[in-house]
Parts: structure tokens; C-alpha cells; sequence
């Protein structure tokens, strides 16, 4: 199973500098964080749902249209905080990244104390802390573990949730049989003040059934309910 975040934040860097990278993995990991270092940009996305990190860390050096490309799809997908770690730059392109979906954008150089001191107040603000609070469900065969982030099925087997796959299976599963509305999950799952759409629901819906069900293309658990919203079908 995976480790729980009560025993220590995880943070992901995501460094295609020799030099960088190692650095600042070596320098949370004083901090007595977990750290996992990933050298490829492009595996940012697999790398997180293996990781589960509290945060995540881009310090690449890619074309700025690349780098802003790459964090709307994490965006798209997450909601734990994004540092963006960046040489100096158009004002342009800091605005551009915030609105892509960076949290916070630090300009290099950047000193160590200035950056473990970025690096604890995001891991405080940190969404996906807050699952470590959360009790454990059990619906049928279905159970939930929260604060492990992962789900069992009835065959035995725990398959790891995303932040958003979490969220989502949790508001479920807390109204089994009941009909939760399309605004209610999009205010549980992004919280109040994101921007969320019915397209964005419909993607991590699709992506929880390809965990938990038989045939995610005849969905038994996870159902929709045309017109108002999904049901967790109760056993």
C-alpha cells in the first residue's frame, strides 16, 4: 500500500537539470520529506498518480509553450499546489503560467532558505492533506481508504485514486444510492472556488470506472443518472 501522508508530506520534483534537481531533492530531503525526483516532463502525469505527492515542483527547461502546456493538463488533472521554478522571463509568461495553473511561480536564482520556506507553506495549504482526516468507507465489497488513497475491490486487489478519482468516489460513496447532483460533485471534488466543468467531471468519472469496474463501458457501480448526476449503486 501506499505510505500514509500522516507520516510525511511527499513532494515531486520534476527537474530536467543535472545540476538543479538533485539539489533541491537533497534539500527537502533534510527536511525530513519524502521526495521523489523525476528527470522527464513528459512523465510528470504518470509519475503523479504512482507518487500521490502533497506538491509538485516544475523546474524544466523547455520552450515556453511546452512548459505552459504542460502544466493546463496538470491542472486539468489535480488540484494539489504547483511551484514553477523559472529563470527570469516576460512578465507575460509568469501571468500566462499563473492562469494555466501554477500556485506560485519562484524566479532562479532562488536561495535555500527562501525555497524551504515556499516548500512548508504550500505543503500546509495543500488539498490533498486533507484526505489524512478522512474515515475509511465501506460500501458492499467496495472499501475506501482515504488516507491511504487507495480503493479494494471485490476481487481483492487495491488500486490507487488520484486526488480527484478520491474526492469523487468519496462523495459517492458517503450518499450510496442516492442521486448527487453535477454541482454538488463539482463543489466536492474542486472545491468552491475552482474552475470546474461538466467535461472535467466527465473525465474523472470515466477514469475511476477503468479502476473499479468489470466493464467500465456497462458501469454497475458508478452510474449515471441522465439529467442530474451519478449514484453509487448501494449493494
Amino acid at each position: 500500500m501506499a505510505e500514509k501522508l500522516g507520516s510525511a508530506p511527499k513532494v515531486l520534483i520534476v527537474s530536467n537539470q543535472q545540476t538543479t534537481g538533485p539539489l533541491w531533492a537533497f534539500s527537502l530531503q533534510q527536511q525530513r520529506l519524502q521526495v521523489a525526483l523525476e528527470s522527464d516532463p513528459a512523465n510528470t502525469l504518470s509519475r503523479w498518480e504512482k507518487e500521490i505527492p502533497d506538491l509538485i515542483i516544475l523546474d524544466i527547461n523547455s520552450p515556453e509553450s511546452a512548459t505552459l502546456e504542460l502544466i493546463r493538463s496538470m491542472r486539468s488533472e489535480m488540484i494539489i499546489p504547483i511551484m514553477l521554478l523559472t529563470p527570469a522571463r516576460s512578465e507575460d509568461f509568469i501571468l500566462q503560467a499563473y492562469a494555466a495553473g501554477v500556485d506560485d511561480c519562484m524566479i532562479k536564482p532562488v536561495s535555500p532558505s527562501l525555497f524551504q520556506a515556499k516548500i512548508k507553506v504550500w505543503l500546509r495549504r495543500s488539498g490533498a492533506m486533507s484526505s489524512a482526516i478522512l474515515n475509511p468507507l465501506k460500501v458492499g465489497t467496495l472499501q475506501l481508504f482515504p488516507s491511504e488513497k487507495l480503493v479494494l475491490l471485490k476481487n481483492g486487489s487495491a488500486s490507487p485514486l488520484t486526488n480527484l478519482e478520491l474526492r469523487l468516489l468519496y462523495c459517492l460513496m458517503s450518499q450510496p444510492g442516492q442521486v448527487v447532483t453535477i454541482e454538488e460533485l463539482n463543489q466536492r471534488v474542486w472545491g468552491y472556488t475552482a474552475e470546474a466543468d461538466n467535461t472535467m467531471l466527465k473525465n474523472v468519472v470515466y477514469r475511476l470506472r477503468r479502476k473499479i469496474e468489470a466493464d467500465p463501458a456497462k458501469p454497475l457501480i458508478v452510474q449515471t443518472v441522465p439529467g442530474a448526476g451519478y449514484r453509487l449503486a448501494a449493494e
